[in-house]
C-alpha cells in the first residue's frame, strides 16, 4: 500500500512539473527563467542589451553569415577556399548561409570533407572517359571497344570511330586501339590525278599564250588602225586641197571669159554675118568676124569658097 502511495505521488508531482514548463517554439524562442524569449532571425546576431522579449539584433559582418534564428552575439565565420588547395575564390555576399568552396575546372574534392581537390585523372592511349568527373568524383576511363581508338592522353575525350577508307583510297593500315586506320589513293587513281593536272596546266599556258598573242595583235590592229586613219586625214587633205586649187582654176577661167565677153563690141544683126575679105601683099585672105582678124592661107580660101559654092 505504501509502494502505491509514493508511486502516486511521484506521477503527481511530475505532472505537475510538466504543465509548469512553458511550451516555446523550439526554432524561434529559447525558454528563460520560465519564459519563452525571441531569438533574433537569420542573418543577424543578438547584441547583450536585449531582452526577453525586445531582442536587440544586428546584422553580421563581411564574411559572415547566420543560417538560422540565434540568440548568439556572434555571427559564423565563411570559410576560405584556398586556391593554393585548386578552389575557386569565393565571393561571400549571402549572410543567411555558408559558402561552398568550389573546385577548379579539372579537380574534384580529395575527400567527402573536401579540404582541398586533385586533378582529374587522364585516360590514357588505348582508353577513353566512361565518365567525365566532376566537383565530387573523378574521372572514370574504359578500354575502346573494337573499331574504335584514342592516341591521346585526356580527361575528357571519348574513343572515336575508326576511319572508312572511301572510293579511291584504300586500306594502307588497318586501325587499332591507339591509332587510326591509314587510307593511301590507289595507282589508278593517282595516275588520272596526275593526267588531269598535267592537262589543266597545259591549258592554263595555252590560255596565257592565246592571250598574249590577241593582245599583241591588237596591239597591233590598234596601231595599223590608226596609222591607216592618219593617211585618210591626209588623203582628204590632199583632195580637199586639189578641189580648191580646181575651183580657184575654175573661179579665174570664168573671170577671164567674163572680161573677154565685155571686151567683144555689139554690132547690129545685119553686120553679124558679114565678112570683109582682103588680101594680104603674100596673096593670103584677110577675114574680120565678129571684130577678129584671122588671115587664111590662099588654099585655105579656095578650099572654103568651094565649100560654099
Amino acid at each position: 500500500m505504501k509502494m502505491r502511495v509514493y508511486l502516486l505521488f511521484a506521477v503527481g508531482a511530475l505532472t505537475a512539473m510538466a504543465a509548469a514548463q512553458p511550451h516555446c517554439d523550439p526554432q524561434t524562442q529559447y525558454e528563460k527563467n520560465g519564459m519563452c524569449c525571441n531569438m533574433c532571425k537569420p542573418g543577424t546576431r543578438m547584441l547583450p542589451q536585449s531582452t526577453c522579449q525586445d531582442p536587440v539584433c544586428e546584422a553580421c559582418g563581411k564574411n559572415e553569415y547566420m543560417d538560422k534564428y540565434t540568440k548568439s552575439d556572434k555571427c559564423n565565420l565563411q570559410p576560405y577556399c584556398d586556391p593554393n588547395k585548386n578552389f575557386q575564390v569565393a565571393i561571400h555576399n549571402n549572410h543567411l548561409e555558408k559558402t561552398i568552396c568550389v573546385c577548379k575546372e579539372g579537380f574534384h574534392c580529395s575527400s567527402s570533407e573536401c579540404i582541398t581537390c586533385v586533378q582529374h585523372t587522364k585516360c590514357h592511349p588505348g582508353f577513353g572517359v566512361h565518365s567525365k568527373g566532376n566537383q565530387t568524383h573523378d574521372t572514370v576511363c574504359k578500354r575502346c571497344p573494337g573499331g574504335t581508338f584514342s592516341n591521346e592522353s585526356s580527361s575528357d575525350g571519348a574513343c572515336l570511330e575508326w576511319t572508312e577508307c572511301t572510293f579511291g583510297y584504300e586500306e594502307d593500315k588497318a586501325g587499332t586501339a591507339t591509332s587510326d586506320t591509314t587510307c593511301v589513293r590507289t595507282f589508278r587513281d593517282h595516275y588520272i590525278a596526275v593526267i588531269i593536272v598535267v592537262i589543266i596546266a597545259l591549258f592554263v599556258i595555252c590560255a596565257g599564250i592565246a592571250g598574249f598573242v590577241y593582245k599583241k595583235k591588237s596591239g597591233y590592229m590598234e596601231i595599223r588602225a590608226k596609222v591607216y586613219a592618219c593617211m585618210g586625214c591626209q588623203e582628204t587633205e590632199r583632195i580637199t586641197q586639189a578641189e580648191q586649187g580646181t575651183l580657184a582654176e575654175k573661179d579665174t577661167l570664168a573671170e577671164k571669159d567674163t572680161l573677154a565677153e565685155r571686151s567683144i563690141p555689139v554690132e547690129n544683126e545685119d553686120e553679124e554675118g558679114s565678112l570683109d575679105h582682103g588680101v594680104t601683099e603674100n596673096g593670103n585672105v584677110l577675114t574680120q568676124e565678129y571684130g577678129k582678124m584671122d588671115i587664111l592661107s590662099r588654099q585655105e580660101s579656095q578650099t572654103q569658097e568651094s565649100c560654099s559654092m
